[in-house]
């Protein structure tokens, strides 16, 4: 599980707009002075094609609000929602639950929430349904495990994590670089994460990944960079995957992306992101 944002969210938006909730009967607005955002891709680096696992999370607060990615980055493999009961109702008491068919190696899926007045900023992530991977939270990019050739390491052969980070251990990739943006023009909000890695050990060649993660309404993103068939259409709570070779180290470059909320002017704006020089 990387943990890509997990900080307190400032109620004062652009414009003069305040975070705010209806509160009593009748109803009168009161501004969220205590909100925290988490964002979390939970992503499966073993060798091990997961089916039919379960990602449970546990949050300590009353108020919390949940987005997940509708489907898996690869696989496109559709999230199920399951009902969950807290594990600890004093100390966590709100759950969420869903089933994931089918996960393959590398594959991944997005989750966003948003707790109001938690206890603290921990929470509690745990992985259902699988006797041979586990679940480990990692702050930002973690390494790829893949090795040279085949899977048949001895690591991978006793059971490995869900998500394998070992200090001094680096399985065939080195990396990966990353850039996050966030993006908030013309109705969309968007983050942007540019990365890198190593095809193979002592290759030259890279692999450059976009990830655009949507949590505001349907989006379109046009940029030549991003995606050179044209324009393509990222819909709320959705996150995409692009992925392109370079023969040689990529470089961050300023590149200008077209974005808008569908039915809105688009809006050009500039985005640092990795491409071969």
């Amino acid at each position: 599980m990387i943990e890509r944002v997990n900080r307190l969210v400032n109620p004062k938006l652009q414009g003069g707009i305040t975070l705010a909730r209806a509160v009593g009967n009748p109803a009168h607005l009161v501004e969220l002075t205590d909100l925290r955002e988490y964002q979390l891709t939970l992503r499966n680096t073993s060798a091990i094609h997961l089916q039919n696992v379960e990602i449970q999370f546990e949050f300590p607060a009353k108020d919390v609000q949940q987005y997940a990615s509708p489907r898996t980055t690869l696989s496109k493999t559709a999230l199920q929602k399951v009902d969950a009961s807290p594990t600890d109702a004093t100390a966590f008491p709100t759950v969420f639950r869903w089933r994931i068919p089918h996960l393959p190696s590398d594959d991944s899926v997005e989750f966003t929430f948003h707790a109001e007045n938690p206890a603290s900023e921990k929470y509690v992530v745990a992985l259902y349904n699988s006797d041979r991977v586990i679940v480990e939270r990692v702050e930002g990019e973690p390494a790829l495990t893949r090795a040279t050739g085949n899977w048949k390491l001895p690591l991978i052969g006793t059971g490995v994590a869900l998500l394998v980070v070992l200090t001094g251990w680096w399985f065939g990739f080195l990396g990966p670089f990353d850039r996050l943006t966030v993006v908030k023009e013309a109705g969309c909000d968007l983050r942007v994460v540019s990365s890198f890695v190593r095809y193979e050990q002592d290759s030259n060649t890279r692999v450059i990944q976009h990830r655009i993660f949507n949590a505001g309404q349907s989006c379109v993103v046009s940029s030549d960079q991003l995606d050179p068939k044209g324009p393509f259409t990222i819909g709320a709570g959705e996150a995409i995957t692009r992925e392109r070779l370079a023969l040689s180290r990529p470089k961050l470059i300023e590149i200008e992306v077209s974005v808008g909320a569908t039915g809105t002017t688009p809006k050009k704006t500039i985005i640092p992101l990795y491409a071969e020089p």
